[in-house]
C-alpha cells in the first residue's frame, strides 16, 4: 500500500474555489432513484448485449469504469481549468501514487507507445520535433527481439522509428550504433519469461539509450507497477481501461522526467505536436487519477477469488461431460485474471472455431477469446462476468456440444 500525503480534496482545490466535489456525481445529478430517466440506448439503436467470456478486450469495449471515476469525470465536465495544469498536477500525483519519477496520461497505452518512441527519437529537439514523422538523419532506429514483433510494434515505427530484430539479447550490444534511438521490451508476452530482463535493462543503461517497456495488459494486481517502475525500465506504457478501470479511450506514460517532458512536446494541447490528434480530454486526464487511486485501495485478492470461483464452477460444470477436459490456468506475466482451457475429443463433431461461433450467434450473444489469442483452443475468463451468466454459458456449451455429439449425429442420420 502507497501513503500519499496530498489528498483528493487537495488536489481539487489547487485548481480554484469550487462547489463540493459531491454536488457535480452523476448520482447527485440525477436526484431520486424514481425521478431518473433511463434509455435503454443500444435496444433503441438495435445494438445487441452480449456476455463478455473473454475480458476487458477493446473490441468489446473494455472494463467497467470505477464509480468514482464517472464521479471524478463529470467533475471535470462541469468545471474547467488549463489543460497544462491539469496535465501537470494530474502527471505529478500519479507518478507519487506509483513510485514513477514522472508520470502523463496519454491516448491509450498505443498512444504511448508513440509518444515514447518520438521523444526517444528527438530528445527534446524542436527542429526535429517539427521534422516527425521524416526522421532522416536522426537517430531513429528501436531494437527489438524478433520473438517480440506484435501487432501493436506498428505504433513504434509510426513516428518514423525502425525496427531492428534481434534473435536474442546477447546481440543487443552488436545491433547498438549512432542511429540507435532506443531499445523496446514487450512485458506481457508470456513466453519469453526466460529472458534476463534485468541484463537486457543494463545493455540499455551502459550504452545510454532509453528503453521502453509495454506493459500494458499485466494490470491487475497494480502492485506490478511499482515493481516494474523498479526494474529500470526509462519508459513504460499501460491502457488505462483494463485492469485498472479508467477511461477506456485513456492510457499512461510513466518514467524518467525528462523523457516525459519530451513526450508531452509531441502531445496535445501543443498546436504542431506530432501527436496533436491523439488528444487526451481533461475528464480523461481526472479520471485516470483517480483510477489509479481507486484501484490502488481495491481488495484484488478478494475480486481474484471471486474470478477463480466462477471459471472453477465452470470447469466443474464442463469436465463432468464424456470426452470434455478442463485445466485452469493463471497468466505469469499479463493480468492475473484465471481463465479455464476446455478441450473435446473425437466424440463432438465440432472444432473450438465453430463452438466460438455458434456461441457468438445465439441468443444471448456470447464472447469468448480470440483463437488467435488462445493457440486454437477454447478459453473462458470470469472477469467480465457476473455471477448469474456464468450458467448460461456453461447450459449454452453444453447444448452446442450435445448437438454434435457425434453418436447422437450417428442415430438422427439413420433415422
Amino acid at each position: 500500500m502507497f501513503k500519499i500525503k496530498t489528498s483528493r480534496r487537495q488536489f481539487l482545490g489547487g485548481f480554484a474555489a469550487l462547489p463540493s466535489f459531491n454536488l457535480f456525481s452523476p448520482r447527485a445529478l440525477a436526484g431520486r432513484p424514481e425521478d431518473r430517466l433511463v434509455h435503454d440506448y443500444y435496444a433503441e439503436l438495435g445494438v445487441e448485449p452480449f456476455i463478455n467470456a473473454v475480458g476487458p478486450y477493446s473490441s468489446l469495449g473494455g472494463a467497467k469504469m470505477w464509480p468514482e471515476v464517472i464521479d471524478a469525470m463529470a467533475y471535470a465536465i462541469e468545471n474547467k481549468a488549463r489543460m497544462t495544469d491539469i496535465h501537470d498536477a494530474v502527471g505529478k500525483r500519479i507518478a507519487e501514487l506509483l513510485t514513477a519519477e514522472a508520470a502523463m496520461v496519454t491516448s491509450g497505452a498505443t498512444g504511448a507507445l508513440m509518444l515514447a518512441t518520438a521523444a526517444c527519437m528527438t530528445m527534446g529537439d524542436l527542429e526535429k520535433n517539427e521534422r516527425l514523422p521524416d526522421t532522416t538523419d536522426m537517430a531513429n532506429e528501436v531494437i527489438i527481439l524478433k520473438s517480440q514483433r506484435y501487432l501493436y510494434d506498428r505504433s513504434i515505427r509510426a513516428p518514423g522509428a525502425k525496427l531492428v530484430e534481434i534473435e536474442s539479447i546477447s546481440q543487443a550490444r552488436d545491433a547498438i550504433n549512432d542511429k540507435t534511438a532506443m531499445l523496446f521490451f514487450l512485458l506481457n508476452r508470456s513466453d519469453e519469461t526466460g529472458i534476463d530482463v534485468q541484463g537486457y535493462i543494463r545493455i540499455a543503461k551502459q550504452y545510454g539509450i532509453p528503453i521502453l517497456c509495454d506493459a500494458a495488459t499485466t494490470v491487475p494486481p497494480v502492485k506490478k507497477i511499482a515493481e516494474t517502475v523498479r526494474a529500470g525500465f526509462d519508459l513504460i506504457c499501460y491502457s488505462g481501461g483494463k485492469g485498472l478501470r479508467g477511461p477506456y479511450s485513456a492510457g499512461l506514460l510513466l518514467g524518467r522526467k525528462d523523457l516525459i517532458g519530451y513526450a508531452r512536446q509531441h502531445a496535445s494541447p501543443n498546436h504542431r505536436a506530432y501527436g496533436r490528434s491523439m488528444k487526451v480530454a481533461p475528464e480523461e486526464y481526472l479520471g485516470m487519477m483517480v483510477a489509479v487511486e481507486t484501484s490502488l485501495n481495491f481488495d484484488e485478492e478478494k475480486e481474484y477469488q471471486r474470478q477463480l470461483d466462477l471459471v472453477d464452477y465452470m470447469g466443474r460444470e464442463l469436465s463432468g461431460l464424456n470426452g470434455v477436459s478442463v485445466s485452469t490456468h493463471v497468466p505469469a506475466e499479463e493480468a492475473r485474471e484465471p481463465y479455464i482451457e476446455v478441450n473435446w475429443d473425437e466424440r463432438y463433431a465440432i472444432s473450438p472455431g465453430g463452438v466460438k461461433q455458434l456461441l457468438r450467434d445465439g441468443k444471448p450473444c456470447i464472447e469468448i477469446r480470440a483463437l488467435f489469442l488462445s493457440g486454437g483452443r477454447l478459453h473462458l475468463t470470469a472477469s467480465m462476468l457476473e455471477e448469474s451468466q456464468a450458467p448460461v454459458i456453461v447450459k449454452r456449451i453444453k447444448e452446442i456440444l450435445d448437438a454434435n455429439a457425434k453418436n447422437r449425429l450417428g442415430r438422427l442420420e439413420s433415422t
